[in-house]
């Protein structure tokens, strides 16, 4: 699965002209599918060309050695991806082929440009995060932890307690004090569960958290989360825990995640529309902040293309003529000026989110006030 170590190892490839491709291609989960997928991939690829203006775009076109390199990992290894999207990125030229499968569906797509395609695998990676499941009742906890297609249990807890006074037939005091001493279990079982998961959050990193069970448990074991696990909690659903698979509990967790994925997508961008002073708004706003290393955090959406021009001396980017507005030298056009803003910011150490449904094309929060004109 795509992760950021590869994500470092694609962005430091860069060619003086657009030789990389870049096709993302949807594989269908049933295997019958796999016979017209091939034909997709060749009209993407011949649909792909270098970006609009001069004469690159009737020479620039993808060779044949990376289209056969495609389609030749299609036919080895397409079973293998079934039911994923999967990213190629190639280049004979500069020695480079991966394909990776994507943990997150994404619509077909392919890009020939000078670099790597990468905006679309930061939204795969932020919308399809690692997380943990916790699945408890009175008595048993199980703590999962999911990446990607994986599923693997890293903590399992069983109380025994006394048997509810229900079953037994019996009443009045000693009922109250069986009962008491079963609610005190329980409770304690929880806070055991609280400690497992509160461990695993010191170890593993920051991950959502989704918990799993009955109603009731779910509530017991939610109020004795301590404050810094319980930031973590992505959301809840409800089964019986003694009836769940692995694939089961991905399953039932994966909407949690996908609704908490885009209410932090929602709440970051009402985060950085609030900054006063310190935001950029729009393409004119972020290309200046980005020129000045002044990007703090990038938002752009998570489809769409933006062609312009990159300075080859000064590396300035803008959306209007092709001479750059700083050093007068003729600018080569690129096909994307919001992959370029990634690439820049992630460059300068910024973080960079992909949004669905954003109020705006593309927005920044800043490390510093920046003018229209650049200056501070």
């Amino acid at each position: 699965m795509f992760g950021y170590a590869n994500e470092e190892k694609l962005r430091s490839v860069c060619a003086t002209k657009p030789v990389v491709l870049s096709l993302y291609l949807p594989v269908p989960l049933d295997p019958a599918g796999l016979r017209g997928l091939a034909a997709e991939a060749g009209e993407l690829m011949a649909g792909a060309a270098a970006p609009a203006g001069g004469s690159q775009r009737d020479s620039a076109r993808v060779s044949h050695a990376d289209r056969e390199a495609v389609l030749g990992a299609l036919a080895a290894r397409g079973r293998d991806w079934l039911g994923h999207t999967v990213a190629f990125f190639a280049s004979q030229e500069l020695g480079l082929f991966e394909a990776m499968p994507l943990r997150y569906p994404l619509p077909a797509r392919a890009v020939l440009a000078c670099r790597p395609n990468l905006r679309r695998v930061l939204a795969a990676v932020q919308r399809g995060p690692d997380y943990r499941v916790a699945i408890a009742d009175r008595e048993h906890a199980w703590v999962l932890s999911v990446s990607g297609g994986r599923v693997e249990t890293i903590a399992r807890q069983v109380d025994r307690g006394p048997r509810s006074a229900g079953f037994g037939g019996w009443y009045g005091l000693q009922a109250y004090r069986i009962q008491r001493r079963i609610t005190q279990l329980g409770r304690h079982h929880y806070h055991q569960t609280a400690a497992i998961l509160e461990r695993a959050a010191g170890s593993g990193g920051r991950v959502p958290l989704v918990i799993g069970g009955h109603h009731d448990s779910v509530a017991g074991l939610l109020r004795a989360l301590p404050a810094e696990v319980r930031d973590a909690f992505a959301g809840s659903f409800h089964a019986d825990p003694h009836t769940l698979t692995e694939a089961g509990v991905r399953e039932l967790a994966g909407p949690v995640i996908d609704r908490w994925v885009a209410r932090r997508e929602r709440e970051l961008s009402e985060e950085i529309l609030g900054a006063g002073r310190l935001v950029a708004l729009g393409l004119p706003a972020c290309l200046v902040a980005v020129g000045r290393a002044a990007v703090d955090h990038l938002l752009v959406p998570d489809d769409g293309m933006i062609p312009g021009f990159a300075c080859g001396g000064c590396g300035q980017l803008s959306a209007g003529p092709a001479r750059c507005p700083d050093c007068g030298t003729a600018a080569p056009a690129v096909p994307d000026l919001l992959e370029e803003m990634v690439q820049r910011t992630l460059d300068d150490n910024g973080q960079v989110s992909v949004i669905r449904d954003a109020p705006f094309s593309v927005a920044a929060k800043l490390r510093f006030p920046v003018t229209a004109d650049g200056s501070r």
